[in-house]
């Protein structure tokens, strides 16, 4: 499996590959990304947005770590540069915002591989993401990596779903 890092995503055959990807996976998150007004909204409970295609948009906008097998998108992770966030101490600094990994290919560690492509090429700086108390497989990921839990907010993305933020501090 190839991981490639692109700064900027012009690949139309991957844009679309993405996007297939986002639609498959769109009820896996809570809330579900077409339920989402953006990619770094702050509040998430209650949320409504334009569907699938305008959290895409957003997401075109950001940075990303594709894992290839040939010219098939295995999976990817999104991410933004010099992003603020009031959970995160060391910021501005690297948010991944978007992760999803295609069924056939889940099992493979392919979420450490996102992350640690990001601490390879970016050792200077912190990474934080966030993700909802119940997702036990990505915060197992995160631990095994060196991230801390820097925030918890209670009933953030509905009553009894808890939003967790975790930051690794930068290598330099």
């Amino acid at each position: 499996m190839e991981m490639k890092l692109m700064e900027m995503l012009d690949n139309q055959e991957y844009l679309g590959q993405l996007y297939e990807l986002l639609v498959m996976a769109d009820k896996e998150f809570v809330p579900p990304l077409s339920a989402r007004s953006s990619t770094t909204q702050q509040k998430l409970e209650g949320s409504r947005g334009d569907g699938v295609q305008a959290y895409f948009e957003q997401m075109k906008q950001q940075a990303f770590v594709l894992a290839l097998d040939g010219k098939r998108v295995a999976g990817f992770m999104s991410f933004r540069f010099d992003h603020h966030c009031d959970y995160s101490p060391e910021g501005p600094n690297l948010y991944a915002s978007t992760s999803v990994v295609h069924p056939d290919y889940r099992g493979q560690g392919l979420m450490k591989e996102f992350y640690r492509a990001m601490i390879r090429e970016y050792p200077e700086r912190a990474i934080f993401t966030r993700t909802w108390e119940e997702n036990k497989a990505h915060m197992r990921v995160l631990e095994k990596l060196g991230f801390v839990m820097t925030a918890r907010l209670e009933n953030h993305r509905g009553n009894g779903i808890h939003t967790v933020y975790f930051e690794r501090k930068s290598d330099k």
